[in-house]
């Protein structure tokens, strides 16, 4: 297939107008549209990830609990133990010249 001359490409359009006038505003709106919406994703995750009668794959099932535990916001990670120290000792197998 041979490529259209440049003179023949659509032009690119232009971005949407902003849905807030400030960047407040919009994240206002955007929490707003979230909380209508989160019962009803906790819904289907709950279903998907503990329904008896669900024929999804365990993959998806531990996928939809761990996206419960994220919206419930109680995962926090697990603590990093600390790194031993090193240490050096004589005669520890390692050839010395």
């Amino acid at each position: 297939m041979a490529r259209k001359p440049v003179d023949e490409l659509a032009p690119v359009p232009e971005a949407p107008r902003p849905s807030s006038a400030t960047e407040a505003d919009g994240i206002q709106n955007a929490r707003s549209e979230a909380r209508k919406y989160l019962l009803d994703a906790v819904r289907l995750y709950a279903a998907v990830a503990f329904s008896h009668d669900s024929e999804v794959s365990l993959f998806t099932r531990v996928g939809a609990a761990k996206e419960l535990v994220g919206l419930a916001a109680v995962s926090q990670p697990p603590p990093t133990p600390p790194t031993p120290a090193y240490e050096r000792r004589d005669g520890d197998g390692r050839a010395v010249d």
